[in-house]
């Protein structure tokens, strides 16, 4: 007979109700700015890295090429970024943030601040420090991926 496990004492499930609703609640303020997570995130690498072609911007962010080409295309329309062509590659286009995009990038990163603000409402500012040194612990530990930078913070 099996002993009956509860999904929230098991790291996995937990983690990924945590991250769900973490997102749910990013989603949230992002969307009031027009953006979308994988939009804000372009946004993110293009403003450390510079201008980047589609492809390198979907290796940096873990994104499949179909996925990069819908989040390019709203960002080209919403004039957040432009395609230039590459100097170094005429067939390719780089892609360059706008005045607009800086601008959004910052709104998007005031919006996701917002979010975990109230993500981490529950816990004491001593707690929140714990959890983050906790989770950079564990993911400093395994090989960095192409998503490892993909979000830079401001430190």
């Amino acid at each position: 007979m099996l002993a009956r496990v509860d999904l929230l004492d098991q790291l996995g499930p937990l983690l990924g109700r945590a991250h769900d609703e973490h997102r749910r609640i990013a989603e949230r303020e992002l969307a009031a700015l027009g953006l979308r997570p994988k939009a804000l995130g372009a946004l993110m690498v293009l403003a450390v890295e510079g201008a980047l072609t589609q492809q390198r911007l979907a290796e940096r962010q873990g994104i499949d090429r179909t996925t990069m080409v819908a989040v390019v295309d709203e960002l080209e329309r919403a004039r957040l970024v432009e395609r230039r062509r590459n100097p170094t590659d005429r067939r390719a286009y780089a892609l360059h943030l706008t005045a607009a995009g800086r601008s959004a990038l910052e709104r998007g990163r005031d919006a996701t601040a917002r979010a975990e603000e109230a993500f981490l409402a529950p816990l004491s500012a001593a707690e929140r420090r714990r959890l983050k040194a906790t989770l950079r612990r564990l993911v400093a530990r395994r090989p960095r991926s192409p998503r490892a930078t993909a979000f830079p913070t401001n430190a």
